[in-house]
């Protein structure tokens, strides 16, 4: 009868949940293992973070943590690179570029290039560049890009110079207008790229690409 039926189900009840029982188990030490990578993920960022200049900043998500140690680590071997040939002594093949044939690549390119120092002074300019500007290479040195910003732009031009040093970031890009020797302001895309030296902030390499 309806007895004899619960006796026979009872041992199939059994197993089924003994099923369910070790399925919840497994599904549980999944959940663990997936929680113990996710903190020494955490774990391995952290350390990470605190290796960057300014590292600590919350701002920094993952990806700019990635971003920056990538590019630290491509300075610091070409960093490496240069102290080897100057330990060895290591003579540099004709067909390689010297600092001359790079010199005269800045000076000869169309694209408008400078060298700026921390406080946005010109260290070095190319022809493009003081064409852009309406200088001469001699009036440009020296000249701050902050000072030669429009008064509308100067505020907001001067956050991005200051947060791409105090982040640790290596560039960043924004529009503002820039003022010539003769007055005439002149709408820009700025490309800042901040130089480490001895993986310390050091100088900008500034590329102005005029908009019109």
């Amino acid at each position: 009868g309806a007895g004899a039926a619960t006796q026979q189900l009872a041992p199939t009840t059994q197993v089924a949940m003994a099923a369910i029982l070790d399925d919840n188990t497994e599904r549980l030490s999944h959940k663990e293992v997936e929680q113990r990578r996710r903190e020494k993920a955490k774990l391995y960022f952290d350390e990470l973070r605190a290796l960057l200049p300014c590292g600590a900043d919350s701002k920094f998500d993952k990806n700019t943590i990635l971003q920056n140690t990538i590019a630290m680590i491509k300075q610091l071997q070409a960093e490496l690179d240069f102290y080897r040939e100057a330990k060895m002594g290591a003579k540099r093949p004709l067909t390689q570029p010297g600092s001359t044939d790079y010199r005269q690549s800045f000076d000869v390119t169309r694209q408008p290039l400078c060298f700026c120092g921390l406080d946005g002074c010109v260290w070095e300019s190319n022809a493009s560049f003081c064409n852009l500007m309406g200088y001469t290479k001699q009036e440009i040195a020296g000249l701050s890009l902050l000072n030669s910003t429009a008064p509308c732009d100067s505020d907001a031009s001067s956050q991005h110079w200051q947060r791409l040093i105090s982040s640790g970031m290596c560039n960043c890009t924004f529009y503002c207008n820039v003022i010539r020797k003769d007055s005439q302001q002149l709408l820009v895309n700025m490309d800042l790229n901040l130089i480490h030296k001895k993986n310390q902030p050091y100088c900008f390499l500034v590329a102005t690409n005029p908009t019109s």
